[in-house]
């Protein structure tokens, strides 16, 4: 079964599945009426009127009591429910992304944190945002995760860092039962305002009652009073001490009053401290699903089983120490159950019951608090490794790239493709380059592919850093890192002319080419597209030269695009530079010309040229003179 067919098949249970719950709800909401109006009507009856049967209000309240049942039930059908429609719509995704249907691919809630990776890297190579290379790939509901990938996208790696990385996804791709599990146990944070890394801020934040010391001391001493007050007035009651009683009704009154007095002070806050942890216990029985399946994982890949070793902790595992919390946090969920909300309110009023549960809590975290760091770490990790796993297991064709170890810049790539483009638009060119000819100079007609050539060049070595393998069937090249002037744009605000910002841009390429290149010896990419547009053609040509001549001799791979075809014939490109090229070609269609690319690139300068039919097309033609 493909992935794709296993997803199929996934929403078609997922469909049965909800249509049963709906029902399921349907009736219980039914049910609910049935029990609720006579239950209240027997037992209003039942105490109120002195005509009423024997049994009447314990009727009303054994119906009562079904009602909160039904309530409770339907509650847990309805959390089923919408978790199933969590899933279907997960599973949606993943199929609109093997099809590249980007309409269907929203941004997740994680993705606002890749705003920080903005760039013009990312820009020129639609790393981010929408239609992007991190919105196909991601499948990262934590905000550790998102930032984990959005990292492994930006930020090359040695060959040891990058080669572990693909041990580990090669081994996910065949997981796919293991990856259905990991990602069930994500949906609670793709769903809920509660975040993962909510239990590391609470986590590293001050702890309560050092803010509020005195608190610690009154929430042992106001519920010791409610019992000792309690006992004496009941045994002033029994044995006729009125006055006894009185004093000790009195106190009794006054220490509630003060227990509702600082309730309402500090309850907000302390239930936002809950909330941190994990909600109503979800988000944590999710965090702990997901470190169980770190922890289930077993496999002999270094990286796998470092974050596996990171669950362990001196006491035990991590998927036992979130046991021992999410056990303490169901006390803290007391109030949003509807059968414990009446006795939640009298054990609040008398006892305090959330600051002796945050006192529970405080003494985990004095515990575990500080291995979260660990564990997070290790779940946003993985989550990055389960997004590359997931595109090597929907494209099977695809390799993985072998860099190459020796010095050199040649590289030789078959059947390179773009991975954002769908399947039946996604044309492959082989790509060739040897360490004497660095410079691969791309020429051809407008909208034949020339950008496309170079931007699936960049993105594909960013998508192999995840360990991920890219659209192509071989790949043999230095472990590049990547610098790029594709879209450059002016600014008005700032008095930026279109040239200069090119040349601002080209600047920063320089000096960053530089510092990877000739100071750190890194091999370094440049993908230059149409540079220095904005000046006139004989200044743009010197203009050109130079900058390439820079960086080839800074020991950089260039590969730039051009419409200057005479720039294929200054002698420092014919000794440098690869020459290819894109061509169109024209049909006619129902008695009209219609110009159409192939995409494929050939070897040479493009004998053809485009500008002038395009503006015959689109109903420009020449003007003739009068």
């Amino acid at each position: 079964m493909t992935a794709i067919e296993f997803y199929q098949q996934q929403l078609r249970e997922l469909e049965q599945a909800i249509g049963l719950h709906e029902k399921r709800i349907g009736n219980l909401q039914l049910a609910r009426g049935v029990t609720a109006i006579p239950g209240l009507l027997f037992l209003g009856f039942g105490i109120f009127s002195s005509a009423a049967p024997a049994g009447t209000w314990q009727l009303g309240a054994v119906l009562m009591v079904a009602f909160l049942a039904i309530a409770t039930w339907q509650e847990q059908l309805r959390w089923r429910l919408d978790w199933h429609r969590q899933r279907q719509s997960f599973f949606r995704r993943l199929v609109a992304r093997c099809q590249r249907h980007w309409g269907e691919l929203p941004a997740l809630k994680s993705e606002s944190v890749t705003a920080e990776f903005r760039s013009d890297l990312g820009d020129d190579l639609d790393l981010f945002g929408d239609r992007s290379l991190y919105r196909w790939l991601s499948l990262a509901a934590t905000e550790s995760g998102a930032r984990e990938l959005a990292t492994w996208l930006t930020r090359r790696q040695d060959k040891e860092v990058l080669s572990e990385r693909q041990q580990a996804v090669r081994y996910l791709a065949h997981e796919r039962g293991w990856r259905s599990r990991f990602w069930d146990a994500s949906h609670a944070f793709r769903a809920s305002d509660t975040r993962l890394e909510s239990i590391q801020k609470w986590s590293d934040s001050p702890y309560f009652f050092q803010r509020h010391p005195w608190l610690r001391l009154l929430a042992w001493i106001a519920p010791a009073l409610v019992l000792v007050l309690s006992v004496l007035l009941i045994s002033a009651l029994k044995s006729d001490r009125l006055e006894l009683a009185g004093y000790a009704f009195v106190g009794l009154l006054i220490t509630i009053a003060v227990n509702l007095v600082v309730t309402v002070g500090f309850i907000g806050g302390i239930h936002d401290i809950f909330v941190w942890i994990g909600g109503a216990n979800r988000e944590l029985q999710a965090f702990s699903d997901l470190m169980s399946c770190v922890e289930q994982l077993g496999a002999p890949e270094p990286l796998l089983a470092r974050l596996n070793h990171q669950m362990r902790t001196r006491n035990g595992s991590a998927t036992e120490a979130l046991r021992i919390l999410r056990f303490r946090m169901r006390f803290a969920g007391l109030q949003r159950n509807p059968l414990f909300f009446l006795p939640y309110i009298l054990l609040q009023i008398f006892l305090l019951w959330d600051m002796q549960i945050l006192t529970w809590l405080e003494s985990w975290r004095k515990a575990y608090g500080h291995e979260l760091s660990r564990w997070i770490d290790a779940v946003g990790q993985l989550e990055s490794l389960t997004s590359a796993a997931t595109v090597a297991d929907e494209q099977p064709d695809w390799c993985y790239p072998s860099w190459t170890t020796q010095a050199g810049r040649g590289l030789a790539i078959e059947q390179l493709a773009h991975p954002l483009l769908p399947e039946k638009a996604r044309v492959a060119n082989n790509l060739t380059m040897v360490d004497e000819r660095p410079l691969l100079l791309v020429t051809g007609s407008n909208m034949a592919g020339k950008s496309t050539l170079l931007r699936s060049l960049g993105v594909n070595i960013a998508l192999s850093w995840t360990g991920a393998p890219v659209a192509s069937r071989t790949w043999t090249a230095p472990n590049f890192d990547l610098a790029s002037s594709i879209r450059v744009k002016d600014s008005l605000q700032d008095g930026v002319s279109f040239f200069m910002a090119e040349l601002k841009r080209l600047k920063s390429v320089v000096d960053w080419a530089h510092e990877r290149q000739a100071e750190r010896r890194i091999p370094t990419l440049i993908l230059l597209d149409e540079i220095l547009q904005g000046t006139n053609s004989r200044e743009r040509q010197i203009a050109v030269q130079s900058v390439l001549e820079h960086l080839t001799q800074l020991g950089c791979t260039v590969a730039a695009s051009t419409h200057d075809l005479d720039l294929a014939k200054i002698p420092f490109v014919e000794r440098t530079a690869q020459v290819v090229h894109f061509r169109e070609f024209f049909d006619t269609v129902e008695g009209r010309e219609v110009m159409r690319f192939d995409y494929k690139m050939r070897e040479g300068v493009t004998p053809t040229t485009n500008a002038l039919k395009l503006l015959e097309l689109v109903g420009l033609q020449k003007v003739q003179r009068t």
